[in-house]
């Protein structure tokens, strides 16, 4: 489904103040689920009844969220707010001048937009929607809860973008993986690569021999990863990305050190997942056996002198 940037339909809109009272309900929901107005009027430097009567126009707007049936007058910032907040970030850096409603990608946790350098320059911008989906990877995050009495989807958001950005500047030195630009709050700024993923082609689009070309290009990219110390832990045909004349491996926020306990079943469910779905869709057909055991021999190559994931 694609869906329009709702941030960008009203950032003309907005003015300093705004911001300030989105960075005040943004600060706030660190300690509250809906953050008081009195609190958000003190982050702002504004008085009550002005910040009121922009949190209201923020509301109607779809930046913000309204309740008053918790024995005070609360906000809590939205997803759309948030991307605000982003943008403008980005926008002050220098990283981007323009964003496109044009999507260039959609998944089930993230939107991607084409967004314009101020050299003119193409670049992606991914949004992390994680709300949309339940959080079946909340495990692999539970280290940055303790201690959190309250943990909101745009917190998860946010997480998730860090740890994907982390993963980038980790791997695009030494593998075929988009370069990251620049992150904030839940939004990676990356390079635009011109390409399809290969989930979005059909069955008779690829011979068996093309297929199979592709498959060990990923397979041969992949290993190279493993024995660097990272397992994607999500890999399928909807994370590789065909371009003109090699692939690119996409989506790291689930990534884990080789390190992690349980990053040898990961890896060997990416592997089981490849292969199926070649097999499948292609009719390309490699021993799983003797694919394991090479990258079982990676990993292991991986964590000598590694200490135990914390």
């Amino acid at each position: 489904m694609v869906s329009k940037l709702v941030a960008l339909e009203v950032y003309h809109n907005l003015k300093d103040i705004d911001f300030r009272i989105l960075r005040g309900v943004e600060r706030g929901m660190r300690y509250h689920r809906w953050v008081p107005l009195e609190d958000i009027a003190k982050f702002a430097r504004t008085d009550v009844e002005s910040a009121s009567y922009r949190l209201g126009k923020l509301d109607n707007w779809m930046l913000v969220r309204r309740r008053s049936d918790i024995g005070y007058i609360g906000y809590q910032l939205t997803i759309h707010g948030y991307d605000v907040l982003a943008i403008r970030t980005f926008a002050k850096r220098g990283v981007i001048e323009a964003i496109s409603q044009t999507q260039i990608g959609v998944g089930k946790e993230a939107d991607v937009y084409l967004g314009i350098t101020p050299k003119g320059d193409r670049v992606a911008v991914k949004f992390n929607r994680i709300g949309r989906t339940s959080f079946t990877r909340i495990k692999l995050y539970r280290r940055d809860f303790i201690d959190k009495h309250h943990i909101s989807w745009l917190y998860i958001s946010r997480l998730v973008a860090e740890r994907e950005y982390e993963a980038l500047q980790l791997l695009s030195p030494i593998a075929k993986v988009p370069k990251p630009i620049s992150w904030n709050r839940h939004s990676i700024v990356m390079e635009f690569i011109e390409g399809v993923e290969l989930s979005e082609l059909g069955d008779d689009d690829l011979t068996k021999e093309e297929a199979e070309e592709i498959l060990n290009k990923v397979l041969e990219e992949y290993l190279k990863i493993v024995r660097f110390g990272i397992v994607h832990s999500d890999m399928s045909e909807f994370n590789i990305v065909l371009t003109e004349d090699d692939i690119l491996i996409i989506d790291w926020p689930q990534y884990l050190p080789t390190a992690y306990p349980e990053s040898l079943e990961y890896l060997k469910r990416d592997i089981s997942v490849l292969l199926n779905a070649f097999h499948r869709r292609w009719r390309v057909k490699k021993d799983f056996d003797e694919v394991w055991s090479e990258f079982y021999e990676a990993w292991l190559e991986s964590r000598e002198g590694l200490s135990e994931y914390q």
